[in-house]
């Protein structure tokens, strides 16, 4: 019967040059390694080395055979290691709902470091607007929510504030607004405003709209593109719009009322009762040093 261990001493002896090494590496007598090959090419059928020369090579065979045996070695290690992180009762999977604004660079870098850290916990990660990941939560659909902070409490799911983020009023260069200088709120009134709510219609509460002509979006990335079209003008994420800033692509608006960039609280919520494994707690730690940075 083919054994891992007479993969292990094909793909060794093949990468390594000799039976001898193969040993050497595996800490068995050279004959040990001679005889499990030899047994592999008897329970196969076929002769995996020309040993006709000092240095066995590979048969055609052999050559064939090779890329299964590597692939067989890797499942094997990957099945161990999942064996291992069950022992240690990581979550088989977790589902994260972000408000894409928060996306890049804090939920994004957390998620790569999470990937070495836990590399056999799945991750779903799905995009909402913050109205609606309160409810996700709430019905059990998502394990940690990343949003902008609601007013509205929900006894259902609980609320940790972890910092706040920036965000500034911009139009493309050659919007109206552009070039003027905007005193109130009254000075924007006659420009579309391009904004984003959820799918039960419910702005977030930091960031409802203050013009009586908008445009809605489920998403900054969308509204941003309204933004570059010259369909409106909008409130987005700094981190979002400062490299087109940099480039003259879009341009900050002069609104006077806004001594500093606008603050929105942040929040992770999660459900009430839920158990949280090692990875959650993990994941809901690294959430909160990001947006403390």
């Amino acid at each position: 019967m083919i054994s891992l261990e007479q993969i292990n001493m094909l793909v060794l002896s093949a990468e390594l040059g000799s039976f001898s090494a193969c040993a050497r590496r595996l800490g068995k007598v050279q004959s040990a390694v001679s005889h499990g090959i030899s047994n592999l090419e008897l329970d196969l059928g076929v002769e995996l080395f020309d040993r006709r020369s000092r240095s066995p090579k590979l048969t055609p065979e052999g050559e064939r055979l090779i890329r299964s045996a590597r692939s067989l070695l890797a499942q094997s290690y990957e099945f161990e290691q999942i064996a291992e992180s069950i022992l240690r009762n990581e979550e088989s999977g977790l589902t994260i709902a972000v408000d894409d604004a928060l996306l890049a660079p804090y939920v994004s870098t957390v998620l790569q470091q999470f990937a070495l850290t836990f590399p056999y916990v799945q991750i779903e990660l799905v995009s909402l607007a913050s109205p609606d990941i309160v409810n996700a939560v709430a019905t059990g659909n998502i394990d940690i929510g990343v949003m902008f902070a609601e007013i509205e409490a929900n006894k259902q799911v609980d609320f940790c504030y972890v910092g706040g983020v920036d965000f500034i009023a911009v139009c493309h260069e050659a919007f109206p607004l552009a070039g003027q200088r905007v005193s109130s709120e009254s000075d924007l009134a006659p420009y579309r405003q391009v904004t984003v709510r959820g799918t039960r219609k419910k702005e977030p509460q930091a960031l409802i709209s203050i013009t009586p002509n908008v445009w809605w979006c489920s998403s900054n990335y969308a509204a941003l593109e309204l933004v570059m079209q010259k369909v409106g003008w909008a409130y987005l994420p700094l981190s979002l719009v400062s490299p087109l800033i940099e480039h003259n692509n879009i341009h900050k608006i002069d609104v006077v009322f806004d001594h500093k960039p606008w603050s929105v609280p942040v929040d992770l919520v999660s459900k009430k009762g839920a158990q949280r494994g090692p990875a959650y707690e993990w994941l809901f730690d690294a959430f909160k040093q990001a947006f403390a940075g």
